[in-house]
């Protein structure tokens, strides 16, 4: 056995920090064989009076029931079943003002008392036989009994036996002051107290039993030691508030400390309060449920203080009616003064942990003062915390703070409140904290639970889309094999198939050649001639194109260079007629002289290089004297000199008439004569720069051989002239044809140079009435 067991087999004591020593007002009490009260008229009994969870209703309104039968049920232990106190008829299952400081209405059966039929219906006792661990917890379940101390924790999910147990306290140190229930049950049923302990015993097999008392309680201690054996140990205890918590006395009897998220079987010990026995030993050997308890009832407005049994489900207001004769002359506070609450109303009704009414006088309110930082509160509270940052924290919601300074921990044994110079209700701001703490874990715990299930149902329809996927597979699978035997005769073989494609491609492949090197090459003859043929069938489509119907004559020769040299003569006439004809379509597309000057200079080009092959006309190209050759040449040059002076002048006299026809601006005028007229003599100088190498008669009687190479060179010119004399009469010819005369080509070479000076002169005057019309932009 564990060495600090046989220390407190020895007598070992400890102690706890904190503490305090009110007056108990314990001495008028009367504390002799408890009275019960008269039945009263209606009992509200409501469906929840434990830590835990609700039973399922199996009773309804008109119903009658017996004393003792079960109005709730339940198979989980932390669901304990309710009974009906009282036998009567239930007039209501409603909402009901409950034992609570808040006083919120929560869910009740009402029973109207038969005052003359009280039936009960009480379990079946066990018998000995029966005594075993599992049917004494079973058994301790449909009494409905829990935890009579204060706390209301489900007793037979307390005493499961699951682990091993090394210590049972029995606790009956009724430290808080005014109640004396438990004193009363000790004094006065020891014997059936100490049988209960007997069965817990039996339940629990414990190696240490100790029945703890303080010594304000002589009496109590001396009838349970006349009624306990060896296997109990009673032990007095010094008188200290809160001595009576579950963890204080832990400490007090074992010198252990409970951890703040520890639960005492977790260190092998279970504590249990004396009234608690006693009902196990009634459901027990009785098969009475737990439907009545003693209370104390003491206060300044009871001529005799006293302890009664109570039936489970007595209104306040009825208690008062019977004992007190000035009942509304104050307040009536349920529990004990240091950790009962002021009732907001007094039709709340006696519940399975109510130990004490207190009916006292009113008193004068007396005012909170600001907290002056003292520390008597740190010094006072039991648990080792610090109320007055707890105060700061609950005061302003700060919640996650008061959790940080372990508020959950405090078991409200009101200390700190008691010692507090301010007088500041310190209890009360810590249970409203507490309870939006709760409220806040509730809420988080339904949101997971929430997720939970909706992560379960997302799982659930993932699992049965890939279930529907899988069968609809295996159905087109199966779908496909049937239809593949079905076809499977008919079907010819794969590998034959692709054999017979193989051998149609090799036969249309094309016939093979060998090569004089013995090498085999396909025979494309018949594609490359083929080909060829299309590739003339395009050309000749794209000549029909190009030559349009016009080209009939030309295409009608017999001579292939003929048609040749019409169809680019064609093709350079269209492009010189682009060009004159894009200028002329708009007229407004330049407003420069200059660029009027190019036109005429490119105009006068073109009207030069139309002049040489029709003067090399006129006289026969197969002369073969050099010196009419040069007579030849120069008479060609004097007569495109001409022409160009002709045009210069004509620019010349149409500039000037521009002039006066604008006399607004007539500088502008002037210079874009100017201009042409400077362009006209550039292109004159051009053009005798270019034949002067030509013609050089001189050379001819210095130089007998240079005059055979001029002749051979004048020769070699008068043939390129016959040439291009050939294209402009087939260019001629043609422009003749289309207008209906062939006899009018000569003139019209003729009239080439005047044509490009009108459209010199043209362009002076566009280039003039543009100038005219941009004046007034200029002068605005």
């Amino acid at each position: 056995m564990l060495a600090w067991l046989d220390k407190i087999k020895q007598g070992f004591t400890w102690s706890y920090q904190g503490g305090v020593h009110p007056a108990t007002h314990k001495q008028n009490i009367n504390c002799g064989k408890p009275k019960t009260l008269a039945p009263p008229r209606h009992v509200v009994i409501p469906v929840q009076q434990h830590i835990g969870s609700a039973g399922k209703l199996v009773v309804e309104p008109g119903q009658r029931v017996k004393k003792g039968q079960a109005l709730t049920q339940s198979q989980f232990f932390q669901a304990p079943p309710v009974h009906a106190s009282l036998a009567g008829t239930i007039v209501a299952i409603e909402p009901r003002v409950s034992a609570h400081p808040s006083a919120l209405p929560e869910l009740s059966v009402v029973i109207e008392v038969d005052q003359q039929q009280q039936d009960c219906a009480y379990l079946k006792p066990l018998t000995e036989q029966e005594l075993t661990p599992e049917l004494i917890c079973q058994r301790v379940h449909q009494a409905g009994i829990t935890g009579m101390g204060g706390a209301g924790f489900p007793t037979a999910l307390k005493i499961t036996p699951n682990k091993e147990l090394d210590v049972l306290i029995i606790n009956g140190a009724e430290c808080e002051p005014y109640i004396t229930a438990d004193d009363c049950l000790m004094r006065n049923y020891a014997e059936e107290l100490l049988r209960g302990v007997s069965l817990l015993q039996t339940a629990l097999q414990p190696k240490l039993t100790i029945i703890a008392v303080e010594d304000d309680k002589p009496e109590a201690l001396k009838a349970l030691r006349e009624a306990s054996d060896e296997t109990v140990i009673v032990r007095n205890i010094p008188t200290k508030y809160p001595s009576g918590g579950e963890k204080q006395l832990i400490q007090i009897l074992t010198g252990k400390e409970v951890g703040a998220k520890q639960l005492p079987i977790d260190m092998g010990i279970l504590v249990h309060n004396v009234g608690t026995a006693y009902a196990i030993h009634r459901a027990v050997d009785h098969g009475e449920p737990l439907i009545s308890r003693i209370v104390t009832l003491a206060g300044e407005r009871l001529s005799q203080a006293a302890n009664y049994w109570m039936s489970i489900g007595t209104s306040v207001a009825d208690i008062i009616d019977e004992q007190a004769a000035h009942a509304s002359e104050g307040p009536v506070i349920m529990g004990g003064s240091m950790m009962g609450f002021m009732l907001p109303s007094t039709q709340a009704p006696v519940i399975k942990t109510t130990n004490c009414l207190i009916l006292n006088k009113p008193q004068p309110t007396v005012q909170e003062s600001p907290c002056i930082r003292c520390g008597e509160c740190a010094q006072a509270c039991p648990m080792g915390l610090l109320p007055q940052q707890l105060y700061w924290f609950a005061k302003g919601d700060e919640l996650n703070k008061a959790r940080e300074y372990k508020i959950m921990d405090c078991i409200e044994c009101g200390a700190c409140a008691f010692v507090c110079p301010s007088n500041i209700s310190l209890v009360e701001y810590y249970r409203t904290a507490k309870a939006k703490i709760k409220s806040e874990d509730q809420a988080k715990q339904e949101a997971e639970l929430a997720k939970q299930r909706f992560d379960a149902r997302q799982a659930r329809l993932e699992k049965d889309k890939a279930e529907r996927k899988a069968k609809h597979q295996e159905a087109a699978l199966r779908r496909q094999s049937q239809a593949q035997a079905s076809s499977e005769a008919d079907k010819p073989d794969p590998v034959a198939a692709a054999l017979a494609r193989v051998k149609q491609a090799k036969q249309a492949a094309p016939a093979a050649k060998q090569t004089d090197s013995g090498e085999w090459v396909p025979d494309n003859q018949e594609a490359i001639a083929a080909r060829e043929a299309r590739k003339a069938q395009r050309r000749a489509k794209l000549a029909a194109e190009d030559q349009g119907p016009s080209d009939e004559a030309a295409s009608s020769s017999s001579n292939p260079a003929v048609a040749a040299a019409i169809a680019r003569a064609k093709a350079k006439k269209a492009q010189a007629e682009q060009e004159p004809s894009a200028s002329e379509t708009k007229p407004a597309g330049s407003s420069n002289p200059a660029v009027a000057a190019a036109i005429a200079r490119a105009k006068a080009k073109k009207a030069q290089a139309e002049q040489e092959p029709s003067a090399s006309e006129t006289k026969p190209a197969s002369s073969s004297n050099p010196a009419v050759a040069a007579a030849i040449a120069r008479a060609k040059a004097k007569k495109a000199q001409a022409e160009q002076a002709a045009e210069a002048s004509a620019a010349q006299d149409k500039a000037a008439e521009l002039a006066e026809q604008t006399p607004k601006r007539p500088n502008s005028a002037a210079v874009s004569a100017a201009i042409a007229k400077a362009k006209a003599k550039k292109a004159e100088q051009e053009q005798s720069a270019d034949l002067e190498p030509k013609v050089k008669p001189e050379d001819t009687p210095k130089k007998p051989k240079s005059a055979a190479v001029a002749a051979a060179i004048a020769k070699a010119k008068a043939k390129k002239a016959q040439a291009e004399q050939a294209t402009s009469d087939e260019q001629d010819a043609s422009e003749s044809a289309n207008s209906g005369s062939t006899t009018e080509a000569a003139p019209k070479k003729a009239k080439s140079a005047a044509v490009a000076a009108a459209i010199a002169k043209a362009k002076a005057k566009k280039a003039a009435e543009q100038q005219r019309q941009e004046k007034p932009l200029d002068d605005q």
